[in-house]
């Protein structure tokens, strides 16, 4: 029985990445090289091939070099949402500040594209206490920040009172949703099984066949990567902590081969995007 799967991108550039982060300050962002539109394109086409949609949550500081790339994202039938501006932690900004930085990508994907963003990522899955009123505030429909391995540092908790809906998704009171990042539970704990370094990390079958045992037991998964994930020519960071290089680094060449042989495995399921899956509920 076919299954729902949502495939979302984290446009960021290879020097955005907060592992990289004591290389590459805001201050330094531009005077380094912007890789992220020919390895965007690698996806797009990748995407075309498997006739899939999917949801792009763009970092507003890209989306004003590259409004070209955005538009054409756009055109090719995925949903463009938001991954705040200056892809700064949740957690580590007050409520202002962190409203500020969500209005100013808001205001800057829709100047572009010509149509409302109505879904959110906070950057490196950071959701704080504040977010779900905030961007509810800002004319947001619902949010995919909610990624449950505790074991992760930057991770945040989901912050209020949810309950599941007909389609696996969580809503709170006021009517806001949460399309969380789906993980297994193996004995009460949560394996991460999403994408990412995982995905880069783990063999492909394996990978596959996690997926394939998620979805037996639940109404959708959802699959997060990154374009400098599929561009392994990109500059190599010097200094940084070996864990923090190596989970940057690993297997960035053979990431496209893998993602291919993925969703080709799992091309008997129904892949939508987010805001489609938000009007099935």
């Amino acid at each position: 029985m076919a299954k729902i799967i949502l495939i979302t991108v984290d446009l960021e550039d290879w020097f955005q990445v907060e592992n990289l982060r004591p290389s590459f300050p805001h201050e330094l962002w531009d005077k380094c090289q912007i890789r992220v539109e020919q390895s965007t394109d690698k996806l797009l086409k990748l995407f075309e091939r498997h006739n899939i949609k999917a949801t792009f949550f763009v970092l507003g500081w890209l989306a004003e070099r590259l409004p070209a790339l955005i538009r054409r994202i756009q055109s090719a039938g995925h949903e463009i949402a938001s991954h705040g501006y200056g892809h700064q932690l949740c957690t580590e900004l007050d409520s202002t500040a962190l409203k500020d930085d969500i209005l100013r990508s808001k205001k800057i994907l829709e100047s572009i594209i010509d149509a409302e963003i109505k879904g959110y990522r906070a950057p490196n899955f950071s959701i704080n206490e504040s977010l779900p009123s905030i961007l509810q505030e800002t004319g947001f429909i619902y949010d995919s920040s909610y990624n449950d391995f505790a074991a992760h540092g930057r991770y945040g908790s989901l912050p209020g009172s949810w309950t599941t809906n007909n389609t696996g998704i969580l809503k709170n009171k006021t009517g806001f949703y949460e399309i969380p990042v789906r993980n297994i539970k193996i004995f009460g704990k949560s394996i991460p099984w999403a994408g990412g370094g995982y995905f880069r990390l783990l063999p492909v079958w394996l990978f596959k066949k996690g997926v394939e045992f998620f979805l037996r037991q639940e109404k959708f998964y959802l699959f997060y990567c990154h374009p400098w994930e599929f561009d392994p020519d990109q500059p190599r960071a010097n200094g940084l902590k070996f864990n923090h290089s190596f989970r940057h680094y690993v297997n960035l060449a053979p990431n496209l081969n893998k993602l291919n042989y993925f969703l080709t495995a799992l091309k008997g399921n129904r892949f939508i995007t987010c805001s489609q899956l938000i009007n099935l509920s």
